[in-house]
Protein backbone atom coordinates (compact mmCIF):
# COMPACT_ATOMS: atom_id res chain seq x y z
CA UNK A 1 0.00 0.00 0.00
CA UNK A 2 1.38 3.43 -0.95
CA UNK A 3 2.29 5.97 1.73
CA UNK A 4 -0.32 8.43 0.44
CA UNK A 5 -3.09 5.85 0.65
CA UNK A 6 -2.00 4.87 4.16
CA UNK A 7 -2.13 8.50 5.25
CA UNK A 8 -5.65 8.94 3.87
CA UNK A 9 -6.85 5.76 5.60
CA UNK A 10 -5.35 6.96 8.88
CA UNK A 11 -7.24 10.24 8.52
CA UNK A 12 -10.51 8.38 7.82
CA UNK A 13 -10.07 6.15 10.89
CA UNK A 14 -9.26 9.20 13.00
CA UNK A 15 -12.42 10.99 11.84
CA UNK A 16 -14.55 7.90 12.49
CA UNK A 17 -13.27 7.68 16.05
CA UNK A 18 -13.69 11.40 16.61
CA UNK A 19 -17.35 11.41 15.56
CA UNK A 20 -18.14 7.88 16.78
CA UNK A 21 -18.95 6.56 13.29
CA UNK A 22 -19.21 2.78 12.84
CA UNK A 23 -19.12 0.65 9.70
CA UNK A 24 -22.84 0.01 10.15
CA UNK A 25 -23.44 3.77 10.02
CA UNK A 26 -21.57 3.97 6.72
CA UNK A 27 -23.53 1.03 5.31
CA UNK A 28 -26.86 2.56 6.38
CA UNK A 29 -25.89 5.88 4.81
CA UNK A 30 -25.04 4.22 1.49
CA UNK A 31 -28.39 2.40 1.43
CA UNK A 32 -30.28 5.65 2.10
CA UNK A 33 -28.78 7.43 -0.91
CA UNK A 34 -30.80 7.50 -4.16
CA UNK A 35 -29.66 5.04 -6.78
CA UNK A 36 -27.79 6.60 -9.73
CA UNK A 37 -29.49 6.67 -13.10
CA UNK A 38 -28.79 3.46 -15.01
CA UNK A 39 -26.49 3.51 -17.98
CA UNK A 40 -27.76 2.09 -21.26
CA UNK A 41 -25.77 0.17 -23.86
CA UNK A 42 -25.18 1.82 -27.22
CA UNK A 43 -27.15 -0.84 -29.06
CA UNK A 44 -30.21 -0.29 -26.87
CA UNK A 45 -29.68 3.46 -27.27
CA UNK A 46 -29.68 3.07 -31.07
CA UNK A 47 -32.86 0.98 -31.02
CA UNK A 48 -34.56 3.45 -28.72
CA UNK A 49 -33.81 6.40 -30.98
CA UNK A 50 -34.77 4.40 -34.05
CA UNK A 51 -38.08 3.55 -32.42
CA UNK A 52 -38.63 7.18 -31.53
CA UNK A 53 -37.98 8.25 -35.12
CA UNK A 54 -40.44 5.67 -36.42
CA UNK A 55 -43.09 6.86 -33.97
CA UNK A 56 -42.57 10.46 -35.07
CA UNK A 57 -42.64 9.39 -38.72
CA UNK A 58 -45.90 7.54 -38.24
CA UNK A 59 -47.47 10.50 -36.46
CA UNK A 60 -46.26 12.80 -39.21
CA UNK A 61 -47.86 10.66 -41.92
CA UNK A 62 -51.12 10.47 -39.97
CA UNK A 63 -51.25 14.24 -39.44
CA UNK A 64 -50.44 14.89 -43.11
CA UNK A 65 -53.29 12.67 -44.27
CA UNK A 66 -55.89 14.09 -41.86
CA UNK A 67 -54.70 17.66 -41.27
CA UNK A 68 -57.27 19.37 -43.48
CA UNK A 69 -60.11 17.71 -41.60
CA UNK A 70 -59.04 19.09 -38.19
CA UNK A 71 -60.38 22.31 -36.70
CA UNK A 72 -58.02 25.03 -35.41
CA UNK A 73 -58.48 23.88 -31.82
CA UNK A 74 -57.81 20.25 -32.73
CA UNK A 75 -54.65 21.21 -34.61
CA UNK A 76 -53.28 23.08 -31.61
CA UNK A 77 -54.23 20.33 -29.16
CA UNK A 78 -52.63 17.50 -31.13
CA UNK A 79 -49.38 19.44 -31.51
CA UNK A 80 -48.77 21.85 -28.64
CA UNK A 81 -51.11 19.96 -26.29
CA UNK A 82 -49.28 16.70 -26.85
CA UNK A 83 -45.95 18.48 -26.35
CA UNK A 84 -47.03 19.98 -23.03
CA UNK A 85 -48.37 16.59 -21.85
CA UNK A 86 -45.10 14.87 -22.73
CA UNK A 87 -43.15 17.65 -21.02
CA UNK A 88 -44.95 17.24 -17.69
CA UNK A 89 -44.76 13.45 -18.02
CA UNK A 90 -40.98 13.77 -18.42
CA UNK A 91 -40.76 15.99 -15.34
CA UNK A 92 -42.78 13.49 -13.32
CA UNK A 93 -40.51 10.64 -14.43
CA UNK A 94 -37.45 12.73 -13.59
CA UNK A 95 -38.54 12.94 -9.95
CA UNK A 96 -38.99 9.15 -9.99
CA UNK A 97 -35.35 8.71 -11.02
CA UNK A 98 -36.15 7.24 -14.44
CA UNK A 99 -33.25 6.35 -16.75
CA UNK A 100 -31.49 9.13 -18.60
CA UNK A 101 -32.34 7.56 -21.97
CA UNK A 102 -36.09 7.65 -21.35
CA UNK A 103 -35.98 11.20 -20.01
CA UNK A 104 -33.87 12.46 -22.91
CA UNK A 105 -36.24 11.00 -25.50
CA UNK A 106 -39.33 12.37 -23.78
CA UNK A 107 -37.93 15.86 -23.34
CA UNK A 108 -36.67 16.09 -26.93
CA UNK A 109 -39.97 14.86 -28.39
CA UNK A 110 -41.88 17.20 -26.07
CA UNK A 111 -39.83 20.21 -27.16
CA UNK A 112 -40.23 19.35 -30.85
CA UNK A 113 -44.00 19.05 -30.48
CA UNK A 114 -44.20 22.29 -28.48
CA UNK A 115 -42.09 24.18 -31.03
CA UNK A 116 -44.26 22.93 -33.87
CA UNK A 117 -47.41 23.51 -31.82
CA UNK A 118 -46.52 27.14 -31.18
CA UNK A 119 -46.04 27.56 -34.91
CA UNK A 120 -49.42 25.98 -35.59
CA UNK A 121 -51.06 28.24 -32.99
CA UNK A 122 -49.58 31.41 -34.50
CA UNK A 123 -50.63 30.29 -37.97
CA UNK A 124 -54.19 29.62 -36.79
CA UNK A 125 -54.46 32.90 -34.86
CA UNK A 126 -52.81 35.00 -37.58
CA UNK A 127 -53.64 33.26 -40.88
CA UNK A 128 -52.69 36.31 -42.95
CA UNK A 129 -49.27 36.76 -41.37
CA UNK A 130 -46.38 36.46 -43.84
CA UNK A 131 -43.38 37.61 -41.76
CA UNK A 132 -41.68 34.22 -41.55
CA UNK A 133 -38.46 35.41 -39.79
CA UNK A 134 -40.47 37.15 -37.04
CA UNK A 135 -42.65 34.06 -36.82
CA UNK A 136 -39.62 31.79 -36.29
CA UNK A 137 -38.02 34.26 -33.87
CA UNK A 138 -41.14 34.28 -31.69
CA UNK A 139 -41.57 30.53 -31.31
CA UNK A 140 -37.84 29.78 -31.06
CA UNK A 141 -37.35 32.52 -28.47
CA UNK A 142 -40.12 31.08 -26.31
CA UNK A 143 -38.69 27.57 -26.60
CA UNK A 144 -35.18 28.82 -25.82
CA UNK A 145 -36.45 30.30 -22.56
CA UNK A 146 -38.35 27.14 -21.67
CA UNK A 147 -35.49 24.76 -22.39
CA UNK A 148 -33.05 27.03 -20.56
CA UNK A 149 -35.21 27.15 -17.43
CA UNK A 150 -35.77 23.39 -17.67
CA UNK A 151 -32.04 22.73 -17.86
CA UNK A 152 -31.50 24.70 -14.64
CA UNK A 153 -33.69 22.13 -12.88
CA UNK A 154 -33.09 18.98 -14.97
CA UNK A 155 -29.40 18.71 -15.83
CA UNK A 156 -29.47 16.57 -18.98
CA UNK A 157 -27.19 16.98 -21.99
CA UNK A 158 -30.15 16.52 -24.35
CA UNK A 159 -31.94 19.51 -22.82
CA UNK A 160 -28.81 21.63 -23.11
CA UNK A 161 -28.52 20.52 -26.74
CA UNK A 162 -32.08 21.68 -27.45
CA UNK A 163 -31.39 24.96 -25.66
CA UNK A 164 -28.47 25.68 -27.99
CA UNK A 165 -30.57 24.60 -30.98
CA UNK A 166 -33.39 27.04 -30.22
CA UNK A 167 -30.87 29.77 -29.37
CA UNK A 168 -29.17 29.33 -32.77
CA UNK A 169 -32.48 29.35 -34.66
CA UNK A 170 -33.69 32.41 -32.74
CA UNK A 171 -30.43 34.28 -33.38
CA UNK A 172 -30.56 33.55 -37.11
CA UNK A 173 -34.17 34.72 -37.28
CA UNK A 174 -33.28 37.82 -35.24
CA UNK A 175 -30.54 38.83 -37.67
CA UNK A 176 -32.93 38.34 -40.58
CA UNK A 177 -35.69 40.38 -38.93
CA UNK A 178 -33.30 43.14 -37.96
CA UNK A 179 -31.68 43.68 -41.32
CA UNK A 180 -34.00 42.21 -43.91
CA UNK A 181 -37.22 43.71 -42.58
CA UNK A 182 -35.79 47.29 -42.56
CA UNK A 183 -36.02 47.58 -38.78
CA UNK A 184 -32.45 48.87 -38.84
CA UNK A 185 -31.38 50.63 -42.07
CA UNK A 186 -27.66 50.20 -41.38
CA UNK A 187 -26.64 47.78 -44.13
CA UNK A 188 -22.84 47.95 -43.82
CA UNK A 189 -20.26 48.38 -41.08
CA UNK A 190 -16.84 49.44 -42.31
CA UNK A 191 -17.84 48.37 -45.82
CA UNK A 192 -18.83 44.87 -44.66
CA UNK A 193 -22.42 43.57 -45.00
CA UNK A 194 -23.90 43.91 -41.51
CA UNK A 195 -26.03 40.76 -41.58
CA UNK A 196 -23.06 38.61 -42.65
CA UNK A 197 -20.83 40.26 -40.07
CA UNK A 198 -23.39 39.45 -37.38
CA UNK A 199 -23.52 35.87 -38.62
CA UNK A 200 -19.73 35.60 -38.20
CA UNK A 201 -19.93 37.11 -34.72
CA UNK A 202 -22.78 34.77 -33.84
CA UNK A 203 -20.72 31.74 -34.90
CA UNK A 204 -17.78 32.93 -32.79
CA UNK A 205 -20.08 33.51 -29.82
CA UNK A 206 -21.46 29.99 -30.18
CA UNK A 207 -17.90 28.63 -30.16
CA UNK A 208 -17.20 30.45 -26.89
CA UNK A 209 -20.37 29.04 -25.32
CA UNK A 210 -19.55 25.51 -26.45
CA UNK A 211 -15.98 25.88 -25.22
CA UNK A 212 -17.32 26.60 -21.73
CA UNK A 213 -19.63 23.58 -21.96
CA UNK A 214 -16.58 21.53 -22.98
CA UNK A 215 -15.24 21.95 -19.44
CA UNK A 216 -18.35 20.38 -17.89
CA UNK A 217 -19.88 16.91 -17.73
CA UNK A 218 -22.11 17.80 -20.67
CA UNK A 219 -19.24 17.92 -23.16
CA UNK A 220 -20.76 15.01 -25.09
CA UNK A 221 -22.71 17.55 -27.17
CA UNK A 222 -19.70 19.74 -27.95
CA UNK A 223 -18.52 17.93 -31.08
CA UNK A 224 -21.75 18.61 -32.95
CA UNK A 225 -21.92 22.24 -31.91
CA UNK A 226 -18.26 22.93 -32.66
CA UNK A 227 -18.96 21.58 -36.14
CA UNK A 228 -22.06 23.78 -36.55
CA UNK A 229 -20.29 26.88 -35.24
CA UNK A 230 -17.20 26.43 -37.42
CA UNK A 231 -19.24 25.63 -40.53
CA UNK A 232 -21.34 28.75 -39.95
CA UNK A 233 -18.17 30.80 -39.40
CA UNK A 234 -16.58 29.73 -42.68
CA UNK A 235 -19.75 30.02 -44.78
CA UNK A 236 -20.65 33.46 -43.40
CA UNK A 237 -17.11 34.82 -43.67
CA UNK A 238 -16.66 33.57 -47.25
CA UNK A 239 -20.01 34.98 -48.34
CA UNK A 240 -19.19 38.29 -46.65
CA UNK A 241 -15.90 38.51 -48.58
CA UNK A 242 -17.58 37.36 -51.80
CA UNK A 243 -20.09 40.22 -51.57
CA UNK A 244 -17.29 42.79 -51.41
CA UNK A 245 -15.12 40.91 -53.99
CA UNK A 246 -12.29 40.14 -51.57
CA UNK A 247 -12.30 36.33 -51.38
CA UNK A 248 -8.50 36.28 -51.65
CA UNK A 249 -8.43 37.24 -47.96
CA UNK A 250 -10.43 34.17 -46.95
CA UNK A 251 -7.12 32.51 -46.11
CA UNK A 252 -6.82 34.82 -43.10
CA UNK A 253 -10.11 33.45 -41.75
CA UNK A 254 -8.86 29.91 -42.33
CA UNK A 255 -5.71 30.50 -40.29
CA UNK A 256 -7.80 32.19 -37.61
CA UNK A 257 -9.98 29.06 -37.64
CA UNK A 258 -6.85 26.95 -37.19
CA UNK A 259 -5.97 28.96 -34.10
CA UNK A 260 -9.51 28.45 -32.78
CA UNK A 261 -9.21 24.70 -33.42
CA UNK A 262 -5.97 24.65 -31.46
CA UNK A 263 -7.64 26.47 -28.58
CA UNK A 264 -10.66 24.15 -28.41
CA UNK A 265 -8.77 20.99 -29.44
CA UNK A 266 -11.81 19.93 -31.44
CA UNK A 267 -11.41 17.39 -34.24
CA UNK A 268 -14.63 18.63 -35.85
CA UNK A 269 -13.29 22.17 -36.12
CA UNK A 270 -9.89 20.97 -37.29
CA UNK A 271 -11.47 18.82 -40.01
CA UNK A 272 -13.56 21.72 -41.31
CA UNK A 273 -10.48 23.95 -41.24
CA UNK A 274 -8.58 21.44 -43.38
CA UNK A 275 -11.47 21.34 -45.86
CA UNK A 276 -11.67 25.15 -45.90
CA UNK A 277 -7.93 25.44 -46.52
CA UNK A 278 -8.07 22.96 -49.40
CA UNK A 279 -11.05 24.81 -50.87
CA UNK A 280 -9.19 28.10 -50.57
CA UNK A 281 -6.15 26.67 -52.35
CA UNK A 282 -8.35 25.33 -55.16
CA UNK A 283 -10.10 28.69 -55.48
CA UNK A 284 -6.82 30.61 -55.69
CA UNK A 285 -5.36 28.14 -58.20
CA UNK A 286 -8.38 28.35 -60.50
CA UNK A 287 -8.51 32.13 -60.22
CA UNK A 288 -4.89 32.87 -61.07
CA UNK A 289 -3.57 29.89 -63.06
CA UNK A 290 -6.45 28.54 -65.15
CA UNK A 291 -5.87 29.03 -68.91
CA UNK A 292 -2.22 29.96 -68.36
CA UNK A 293 0.99 28.09 -69.28
CA UNK A 294 1.51 27.48 -65.57
CA UNK A 295 -1.74 25.49 -65.21
CA UNK A 296 -0.16 21.94 -65.24
CA UNK A 297 2.48 22.99 -62.71
CA UNK A 298 -0.20 24.67 -60.61
CA UNK A 299 -2.25 21.46 -60.55
CA UNK A 300 0.74 19.42 -59.41
CA UNK A 301 1.59 21.97 -56.73
CA UNK A 302 -2.04 22.07 -55.61
CA UNK A 303 -2.14 18.29 -55.29
CA UNK A 304 1.06 18.25 -53.23
CA UNK A 305 -0.24 21.04 -50.98
CA UNK A 306 -3.50 19.20 -50.36
CA UNK A 307 -1.64 15.98 -49.51
CA UNK A 308 0.65 17.94 -47.18
CA UNK A 309 -2.35 19.64 -45.58
CA UNK A 310 -4.12 16.32 -45.04
CA UNK A 311 -1.01 14.75 -43.50
CA UNK A 312 -0.28 17.64 -41.15
CA UNK A 313 -3.89 18.00 -40.03
CA UNK A 314 -4.23 14.26 -39.51
CA UNK A 315 -1.18 14.18 -37.26
CA UNK A 316 -2.43 17.17 -35.33
CA UNK A 317 -5.84 15.59 -34.91
CA UNK A 318 -4.30 12.62 -33.09
CA UNK A 319 -3.73 14.89 -30.10
CA UNK A 320 -7.30 16.20 -30.13
CA UNK A 321 -10.43 14.67 -28.66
Amino acid sequence: MSQTKSNHLAEIVSMMRLYNISLNDIDSYKKSQPKPLKETSRFILFLAYLGGLLVLGGLGVFLKDHWDGFSSTERIVITYGVGVSLYFAALALYYKKTSTLTLSNLFVIAFVFQWGGLGVALKEFFPDGDNIPLFILSISGVMFLQTGVTFIKVRLASILFMTLLFLSIAYGAFVTVLFKEVLLPLETVGGLPTSDLLAVLGALSLMLIVQQIQKTQYNVICGVWFFVAMLSFYLASYYMLWVIHMTDFFGLFVFFGLALSQGTRSKAMLTLTAIALCGYLVDITLKYFLNTPWWPLALVSLGLLIILTATLFYRKAQNFR
